[in-house]
């Protein structure tokens, strides 16, 4: 009797440890710590960066006072308004700042309301290319062919304009009016690949004219 009352005790433990452990959201755990995670590796080391790079940069209500150029690429590195990816538009001959956006799939914006577009911190950083004739071509380019793009796609074709992003709009707008490459690194796979917006820090065909961040 005291066998039998004992296992069924134990089935009872048993039984009621499962029926917990079938409770447990698996999932929220799992994105809980990997938030966890992200926020102490990735979050706060960006932060830190983002501080100290802002001390160089002037706010943003200052951009103005550049004389911004047509083919000027202003480019905002990875925040949480970027969904961490970055993001770039052109400035037009018209003054407008052509950009393809997920939830467009192309704007045209005034400058002003461009940067109202992300999120306070986010730093914004105005690139000229080497030749101003290149801007000139390129700006007039992104005017005439922003209408084209009809999907936000992450496409490998660099061809294409119809499916696009926004650093490969940008690299179409130069490669197909001056021939220039403005990404540093070549292409491996012929006209397939993916344009990464960070790399267009070491491009040689630019130079930085200004930085700036939103208050």
């Amino acid at each position: 009797m005291i066998n039998l009352h004992a296992k069924l005790q134990l089935n009872k433990i048993n039984t009621a440890s499962k029926s917990w452990f079938q409770k447990i959201n698996w999932a929220e755990i799992y994105l809980a710590v990997v938030g966890a995670i992200h926020r102490v590796v990735v979050e706060q080391p960006r932060k830190w960066t983002a501080t100290r790079q802002q001390q160089a940069d002037l706010p943003v209500s200052q951009i103005r006072q550049l004389p911004l150029q047509a083919g000027d690429i202003l480019y905002t590195p990875s925040s949480e308004s970027t969904y961490y990816a970055g993001h770039m538009g052109i400035l037009g001959e018209d003054g407008k700042v052509y950009h393809v956006h997920p939830y467009g799939p192309v704007f045209s914006d005034s400058v002003e309301w461009y940067i109202k577009r992300f999120y306070d911190q986010d730093r914004f950083i105005v690139f000229r290319p080497q030749s101003p004739q290149a801007g000139q071509a390129a700006a007039l380019w992104a005017q005439e062919h922003y209408q084209q793009v009809q999907a936000y796609r992450l496409n490998t074709n660099l061809d294409q304009v119809e499916r696009s992003y926004c650093s490969k709009f940008i690299y179409q707008a130069y490669l197909f009016t001056s021939g220039i490459n403005v990404w540093p690194r070549p292409l491996k796979l012929g006209n397939h690949g993916y344009i990464y917006p960070f790399r267009i820090m070491r491009s040689k065909h630019l130079k930085i004219v200004g930085s700036f961040y939103r208050g």
